[in-house]
C-alpha cells in the first residue's frame, strides 16, 4: 500500500475522563489554561482563541480598516431590516385593527343607546298620548252624560284651579290696598273733583286754617283759582315742616328722624326710625341735604300699607306716579318756602342706593315711594331741582331767592 503523503498522519485532539482537551504529540501547547468545555459552542470559542494566540493580529497602528466591516448592502442586513419592518407593520396593523374594532363597537353601542332612548321616548309619548286621549264619560245630575278626553279634563281643571287662585289673590290684594286704589280710581273717574287725602281729612289744623283763610274778609282773591291751600300760604311758612304738591292736592308734614342711629352706622335702627316716622307723615331721609343747601333733599313716603297699621299717612304717595316733568311742588322747611320743579321720573331696584348721592354743585330734591302700588318690588324716583319761588329759574349753590312780595295784607287776625 502506497501512502498518500510523505508526512506522517496527524492525530486529532481527544478528551480525557475529566473533559479536558488532549493535544496530539508535536502540537504546541497554549499558554493559557484550557477551560472545561460545557458544549460544542464553547469548544469552538476555545479553538478560535488558540488560533489567535498562534497567529496574532498586527498592531493597531498598522490597521487602516477593521478586520470585519459591515456591508450596507449585505443581504443578511436587508433580510433583517425587512423582517423588522414586516414585524412592525404587522404589529401596527394589529393595533389599528383593534382600535377600529373598539371604535366600531363604541359607535354601535352609542347608536344603539340613542335608538333605544328615542324608541323609549316615542313609546312613552305614545303611551302618554293614548292616556290623555282616552275618552271619559262625565255623568252630571239632571243632564245627559258627556264625553271628554282626559287631556281636556286636565286642561279644564287647571284653568278652574288657576282662575280660582288668581281671583282669590286679586281680591285679597285689593282688600289690603283698597285705600290706595280708591284714591287712584277716584282721580281717574272724576279728575275735576278735589280729592281729599289723609292730610285734609284727618289733619284738623290744616282744615281749620284753610277755612279761616277762605273766610277772611281781608284776604284778596289772588291765586284763589287753584282751589288748594298753596295759593293762600304766605312766604313765611308754618312752624312745622310741610310738603305741598298742588297737582296731587297733598299737604303733609315732613318728619326728621333722629341722627343718632346714623352716626353709629346702625342701619337696622335707621330703618326702624324711618318706619316709625312714616306714621306721622313723609320722612326727610337722615343724612341728606336740607332745602336750600347743596346736595339732594331726599323725601320718602308710603304708597300703600297694611290697613290695620298705625298711622294716618299709609297712602300719602299712592298717586306720586302722576307727576311728570315740569310739575311743581313746594316745601316749607324751618319757616322758609322752597320751590321744586320735576326733572325726571324713573323706577329703580331697592338695592340701588345711588339715588341717595349728594352732589356738591346742585340743589336737587327727590321724592321716593314703592311701586307698583301695594308691593315693594321697585322704587319710584321723582327727581327735581330747586328753583326761585318767583322767577322759576334754577338756583345755584349759595344763591338767595328773590324776596316774594306779599299778595295780601291782613288787618286783623282771623277769628
Amino acid at each position: 500500500m502506497i501512502p498518500l503523503s510523505d508526512h506522517p498522519p496527524r492525530h486529532s485532539a481527544s478528551y480525557d475522563a475529566q473533559g479536558n482537551i488532549i493535544l496530539p504529540p508535536g502540537e504546541p501547547k497554549p499558554e493559557t489554561q484550557v477551560h472545561k468545555v460545557a458544549d460544542p459552542l464553547e469548544s469552538r470559542v476555545s479553538r478560535h482563541q488558540e488560533h489567535i494566540a498562534a497567529d496574532p493580529l498586527p498592531a493597531p497602528k498598522q490597521m487602516e480598516k477593521p478586520v470585519v466591516e459591515p456591508q450596507k448592502n449585505s443581504p443578511i442586513l436587508k433580510t433583517i431590516l425587512q423582517c423588522i419592518r414586516a414585524e412592525t407593520a404587522s404589529h401596527t396593523e394589529e393595533l389599528f385593527s383593534e382600535g377600529m374594532q373598539q371604535y366600531r363597537w363604541s359607535a354601535e353601542s352609542f347608536r344603539s343607546s340613542g335608538l333605544n332612548a328615542v324608541q323609549g321616548l316615542r313609546g312613552g309619548a305614545a303611551t302618554l298620548w293614548s292616556f290623555l286621549t282616552q275618552p271619559v264619560w262625565i255623568v252630571r245630575p239632571r243632564r245627559e252624560p258627556k264625553q271628554y278626553s282626559r287631556m281636556t279634563l286636565f286642561f279644564l281643571d287647571t284653568v278652574r284651579f288657576g282662575g280660582t287662585f288668581a281671583a282669590l289673590f286679586v281680591a285679597l290684594f285689593i282688600t289690603l290696598n283698597y285705600q290706595s286704589f280708591w284714591q287712584i280710581f277716584s282721580a281717574k273717574v272724576d279728575p275735576l273733583r278735589e280729592i281729599k287725602t289723609e292730610a285734609t281729612t284727618t289733619d284738623g289744623i290744616d282744615s281749620a286754617m284753610r277755612e279761616k283763610l277762605l273766610k277772611s274778609p281781608m284776604l284778596t282773591t289772588a291765586g284763589s283759582d287753584d282751589g288748594n291751600l298753596l295759593s293762600y300760604l304766605p312766604p313765611v311758612g308754618p312752624p312745622e315742616n310741610r310738603l305741598i304738591i298742588p297737582k296731587l292736592h297733598l299737604n303733609v308734614p315732613i318728619i326728621d328722624p333722629s341722627f343718632e342711629a346714623l352716626l353709629k352706622e346702625d342701619w337696622a335702627k335707621v330703618e326702624s326710625d324711618i318706619q316709625v316716622a312714616l306714621q306721622e307723615g313723609v320722612v326727610h331721609y337722615p343724612g341728606t341735604a336740607k332745602p336750600g343747601q347743596a346736595g339732594n333733599f331726599f323725601v320718602t313716603g308710603h304708597s300703600s300699607y297694611y290697613p290695620w297699621a298705625v298711622g294716618k299717612y299709609k297712602t300719602v304717595f299712592a298717586r306720586l306716579s302722576e307727576l311728570n316733568g315740569g310739575d311743581e311742588y313746594w316745601v316749607y322747611y324751618n319757616g322758609d318756602k322752597h320751590r321744586y320743579t320735576v326733572l325726571d321720573k324713573k323706577e329703580v331696584k331697592p338695592s340701588n342706593v345711588d339715588v341717595l348721592d349728594q352732589p356738591t354743585g346742585k340743589r336737587l330734591g327727590t321724592l321716593m315711594t314703592c311701586t307698583p302700588v301695594g308691593t315693594t318690588l321697585r322704587r319710584l324716583i321723582i327727581t327735581s331741582e330747586e328753583v326761585d319761588p318767583e322767577t322759576g329759574t334754577a338756583l345755584a349753590v349759595g344763591a338767595q331767592p328773590v324776596r316774594e312780595k306779599p299778595k295780601y295784607k291782613m288787618e286783623m287776625l282771623p277769628i
